[in-house]
This record gives C-alpha cells, structure tokens and sequence, in this order.
C-alpha cells in the first residue's frame, strides 16, 4: 500500500491486519463507520424537532391578516372583477408584442371569468327583492333620493332577467334565437346604463346633504370641541367614501354604453383599462369594510 494511512499496518501472527497499536484495522474502521451511521436519525430528529418548534411558532396564535385576507375573498370583492378586466390589457400588451399564442390564450381566460360572474348573477334577483323591501321600509329622508332609488331598483329589475336570458339562450340552455339572445343582452346593458346615469343624479344629491352636514357643524353653536372633531371626521369620512363611488361610476358609464350601442369602436383595451380601476376602487372599499 502506498497511502500513508496504510503505512504502518502489519499482519499479526494469526493474520489479521493491525495498525501500530496493535489494534485491528478492520474493526476499528467498522466502529467509525457505525457511529457514523448512528449519527444520521439523532441529526434527522434533531432537524424534525426544530422544523416543528417553527412550524409550531408560525401557527401559533390569531392571523389577523390572514383572516382580513379570508373575509375579503368571502364577500363580494369583485376581486374576479378585476381579472376580468385587467386580462383585457395583459392580450393587448401580448397582441401589441406579437405574441398571438399568449394573447389567445390569456383572452380565453378573461372570456372564462365573465362567463362565470353572468352565471353567479342568476340568483341576483333574491337579494335585489330584499334590497327593495329593506329600501321601502327604511326609505331616504330626501323625497328626490327616495323616487331616484325606486327607479334605480326597477331599472335593475328589468336588467337580471334580460341578463340570465341572454346567458341561458347564448349556452343554448334555453331555445332562443341568436337574434334573441344579441337583442337581450343589448337591452340588458341598456338598464345597466340607465343605472350607472341616475346613479351620478344620487351621487349629486349624497354631496349636497355631505355639503350641508359640515356647514351644520360650524353654524350649530357652542358644541364640545371633541365632539365637533368627531362629526368633522365623520363627514370626512362619508366624503371620501363618495369620491370612491364617483370614481366607480365613472368608470362604468363609458363601459355601459358601449355595451347598448350595436357595432360600438370602443376598443377592448379602453374597457380593460376602465374596468380595472373601477374593479381595484371597489375592491379598497371591500377592504376597508371587511378590516
């Protein structure tokens, strides 16, 4: 043997190879390699039991962004919304690189999600009937805001129905003709419109009592100052809220025309885009709320 390790060893008189202590080579080496072995599952467990003090830290205790995450994602977010929408601009980037594949492919998916939210507002009209009761029952303290939500609630009526009839008839779920079912969704868009402009009216008529709430507070007297900070926060608050829902139903008005109008140039891209901000305006509102 050439390697210094071996260099010492001899044979003893019974044969067995032994080093310079007169030890056995062999056994010495089969000691070393069975500690070796030995040591593999103490270091596995080692490593398991750190992994599940870890495992057992991370999970230990409320996840309150965790459960903010949950809830937002249980409530009506329209979170798909703004999948919907914003693929509109990711097959208008594609289309624009040449990529014809991925723009195919990624139109496909936004065709998918608004497929599934027409078909998740079949049962719209069930919550659209509670929301009238509940609209008669605790009508607007403004006479123009109680007539403006009773036209705007049937204009919605008329709306859900001509919607699941294009729906049903465009998936030949129903017998309906192809013109049937391009005149039900034209008119379907048309109440939506219809909608989204006497909302602008509401929204009007929300800033004027905004307008005259904060004048109220400066004008009512001696008040307490905390007090006076809290109305104040208050009408800061519901104004914030109202430029949110001005900025909606801005968004939405150009989409709702082009919708009712037969052979619109409004291109696709413009929808996305409008659509977007819309979907990621509401979806701070839901946010906030589910907080």
């Amino acid at each position: 043997m050439s390697d210094k390790g071996t260099a010492d060893n001899t044979l003893d008189a019974s044969g067995v190879l032994v080093n310079g202590d007169n030890e056995p080579v062999c056994e010495k080496r089969d000691m070393e390699n069975t500690n070796k072995h030995d040591d593999k599952p103490v270091r596995k467990l080692r490593g398991n039991h750190i992994l599940a003090l870890a495992l057992r830290r991370m999970f230990k205790g409320p996840a309150p962004t965790l459960d903010h995450i949950i809830r937002f994602l249980s409530s009506g977010s329209g979170h798909d919304k703004f999948w919907m929408y914003f693929t509109k601009i990711v097959v208008w980037l594609y289309a624009k690189r040449g990529l014809k594949s991925a723009a195919e492919r990624v139109r496909i998916l936004s065709g998918l999600v608004a497929d599934y939210r027409i078909m998740i507002r079949l049962v719209g009209l069930a919550p659209m009937a509670q929301f009238i009761r509940y609209g008669e029952q605790f009508p607007a303290q403004s006479r123009v805001l109680k007539w403006l939500d009773r036209v705007m609630n049937l204009s919605l009526v008329c709306y859900y129905p001509l919607e699941h009839a294009y729906w049903l008839g465009a998936h030949r779920i129903i017998p309906l003709s192809d013109k049937a079912v391009e005149n039900a969704g034209y008119w379907s868009c048309r109440f939506w419109a219809v909608w989204v402009a006497l909302q602008f009216v509401h929204l009007g008529e929300e800033y004027r009592g905004i307008t005259k709430r904060r004048k109220n507070i400066f004008i009512q007297g001696k008040i307490d100052a905390a007090k006076m900070q809290e109305e104040l926060d208050a009408v800061e608050a519901d104004t914030k809220s109202w430029k949110i829902q001005l900025l909606i139903n801005a968004c939405y008005f150009p989409l709702t025309m082009h919708w009712s109008i037969r052979s619109s140039t409004f291109p696709d891209v413009a929808v996305g885009c409008f659509g977007t901000v819309a979907a990621l305006a509401q979806a701070y509102n839901v946010w906030n709320a589910t907080a």
